[in-house]
């Protein structure tokens, strides 16, 4: 089978991947990941905002109902 551009990508994502993995999995062994860190952003990094995307649509409030008045 050829070698094509496109499987050395394919391979050279794969082995970043198992590469960030193995660098996470070290560092949380030392403890340089805190506990509420999933791992995805190194320590330090300041945290990033969250965004809803699509921003949700807001909900149409039901009008009151005109209470009849009581005698």
């Amino acid at each position: 089978m050829a070698d094509t551009p496109g499987k050395r990508i394919r391979e050279a994502k794969k082995r970043q991947h198992r590469e960030m993995k193995a660098e996470r999995k070290r560092m949380r062994k030392e403890g340089l990941l805190g506990q509420d860190n999933t791992g995805l952003f190194p320590p330090g990094e300041q945290p990033r905002e969250v965004v809803n995307y699509p921003p949700p649509t807001p909900q149409a409030q039901p009008e009151p109902q005109a209470q009849p008045p009581k005698p």
